[in-house]
């Protein structure tokens, strides 16, 4: 039996070294970045080993348990990271969500994410506890992002490579040392669920967060390992099996109530801060509106559509690429349907010192959530002066 067990870790070693080898290959020389490529060569890996060695479905202790960890923490993470970004600033993603992007990008990465997961299951189920299959499992799938987002930076001059290592390369083995730390207690749905959350939104969500550079390699870097450290903690609780065996079903019910909750959320904050619907917010980040709402807290406003704002109005507009908030104390009617606007903030001793015309508006006050922007306010403002 140890013989086998011993074989078998070697073959699956060999297609594990093959497999780097070629992704290597084609990133010295023919630098095939498409997702479909990777998806396919990924597949076809975890076909064959799975075909000489059978697929097993065997349900892990930790499942529900993880999995509520794997879906609270990420959601919660882009959450604030969203909510930061009211601050911080936001960029515009580079895909759009549209039919032409499901098929030739959205499918193929689901593709690329479902196989290396896979193989990632198969790896740690067939090599349990194989430091050096981990290792090259690890170097193939990080070998995988790399080709995917290899054209993301220069890496014909030194600053791109250093830019590739720490924001490429450096997240995805933190990412995939975590997964594959998850894939040995609890299988399979959590690792593609984390990465459906972490890695999808920046297909769907039309917004990334403007972090700058560094602070992003840091989080996307330590985030998967506190994870890991925080799930590692507190699956200790359940190390006695009869605690387990108690608390399982409750771990279903919990799990999934907590992700229709996140998921609810999350759906709103983005349609929120993405401004591509009537109803938007904006965290309030000085004291110019104080009494009226103060810094900290998060606006509703909507959408300027047709409306012609009127005297006394909150305006929401756009000024030297800056979002601002204040009231109207002039309308100029300067005739074929077309006004000039005047604004001050409620705390300030001026008026604003510049007109405001049609294309300068984005949206009218509507409402306040006392205190709720606050943390991202502060954090905010550090991430700026670190930039």
């Amino acid at each position: 039996m140890k013989r086998n067990f011993k074989k078998s870790f070697l073959i699956i070693g060999m297609f594990l070294t093959l497999f780097i080898l070629l992704l290597t290959i084609n990133l010295l020389f023919f630098k095939n970045t498409s997702f479909l490529f990777s998806g396919l060569i990924t597949s076809l890996v975890f076909i064959i080993i799975s075909y000489i060695y059978g697929y097993e479905r065997k349900k892990k202790r930790f499942l529900y348990e993880v999995m509520f960890y794997i879906f609270f923490y990420p959601t919660i993470y882009v959450i604030l990271t969203y909510l930061i970004g009211i601050v911080s600033g936001f960029n515009y993603s580079v895909y759009s969500l549209s039919f032409n992007t499901l098929l030739k990008t959205i499918l193929p990465y689901i593709l690329v994410i479902v196989s290396g997961e896979l193989l990632r299951k198969e790896v740690t189920t067939k090599c349990p506890g194989s430091a050096i299959n981990y290792i090259l499992l690890v170097i193939s799938l990080v070998l995988v992002d790399a080709t995917l987002f290899l054209t993301t930076f220069d890496i014909n001059t030194g600053d791109g490579v250093i830019k590739f290592v720490c924001n490429i390369v450096m997240p995805s083995v933190s990412k995939n040392i975590f997964l594959v730390y998850i894939s040995t207690i609890a299988g399979l749905a959590p690792t593609i669920i984390y990465r459906f959350i972490m890695e999808l939104k920046m297909f769907i969500i039309p917004i990334v967060p403007d972090f700058g550079l560094y602070i992003d390699s840091v989080l996307s870097t330590a985030y998967p390992a506190i994870l890991g450290l925080i799930i590692f903690i507190s699956l200790k609780q359940y190390q006695n099996k009869e605690v387990e065996g108690k608390s399982i079903q409750d771990s279903k019910l919990f799990t999934y109530s907590i992700m229709i909750v996140l998921f609810l959320l999350l759906t709103v904050l983005v349609s929120l801060t993405s401004c591509k619907f009537k109803y938007a917010a904006i965290a309030i980040g000085s004291g110019s509106m104080t009494g009226t709402f103060n810094k900290g807290d998060v606006i509703i406003y909507k959408a300027i559509g047709d409306y012609n704002p009127v005297l006394d109005d909150i305006l929401v507009f756009r000024k030297d690429g800056k979002i601002i908030v204040h009231r109207i104390i002039e309308v100029v009617d300067i005739g074929n349907d077309e006004y000039i606007y005047y604004t001050k903030g409620d705390a300030n001793p001026t008026p604003d010192g510049y007109p405001l015309q049609r294309e300068d508006l984005v949206g009218i006050y509507k409402a306040k959530i006392p205190y709720l922007g606050v943390p991202s306010v502060y954090l905010g403002e550090m991430i700026s002066n670190k930039k």
